[in-house]
């Protein structure tokens, strides 16, 4: 389940799940109109620099659809966006023709055409770079592609931050269900303890733990 799309304008906010178990079938079957309780917003989405130029998005899978606000919202700041969207097949990619149409430049990659390797990922991510530089890097639903983008980032000396994804039980930070451990700031020989949940699920590219 993801936060998909966001319309102040027309007071409109999208979700996409996957109907898998209880919860999710339920939700298949409301129709329009129909009244759905929700309490938010919670936890800390994605933030832009101060004048934003160029934003990267990586991401797999699921990961696909977290990222898509981000897109608009850095559109609207002025900022150029390069959407990289990896999948088992073309099949599988989500959210490009919305990427293309807000005006995101996409490149897609996937395991049946035998280019979404770490290697030719990060390729392109320097070919983009040298072309346009990036000042912020975001990432989701991807642990190689969350280590290649640190590494990236520290070389280029680029900001970064990664959506992460995690089982939890109350969202709203009192049962401690979704902790999980970060580097400190600073330090990464120390490791610290956050929730998911209310301490993200937007965190500190830098200060994630691969998994």
């Amino acid at each position: 389940m993801s936060l998909y799309r966001v319309s102040p304008a027309r007071g409109q906010i999208e979700f996409l799940y996957k109907v898998q178990g209880v919860g999710t079938r339920g939700l298949a079957f409301l129709a329009a109109g129909d009244a759905l309780d929700a309490l938010g917003p919670v936890g800390r989405g994605f933030t832009l620099p101060e004048r934003p130029r160029h934003v990267l998005m990586l991401a797999r899978g699921v990961g696909l659809a977290t990222l898509a606000p981000l897109a608009e919202f850095a559109l609207a700041q002025g900022a150029a966006v390069t959407a990289v969207l990896s999948a088992r097949s073309r099949s599988l990619v989500m959210s490009a023709d919305y990427l293309r149409e807000v005006g995101a430049h996409v490149r897609i990659v996937t395991d049946e055409e035998d280019n979404s390797d770490v290697v030719h990922v990060e390729h392109l991510i320097r070919e983009c770079h040298a072309q346009r530089p990036f000042d912020l890097l975001a990432t989701c639903g991807s642990n190689r592609l969350l280590i290649l983008l640190q590494q990236l980032a520290r070389e280029l000396g680029i900001p970064g931050q990664t959506a992460l994804e995690q089982h939890m039980g109350c969202a709203l930070g009192a049962c401690f269900a979704c902790v999980r451990p970060f580097r400190k700031p600073g330090d990464e020989t120390q490791l610290t303890f956050r929730r998911v949940c209310c301490d993200g699920p937007v965190f500190d590219l830098q200060e994630t733990v691969s998994w």
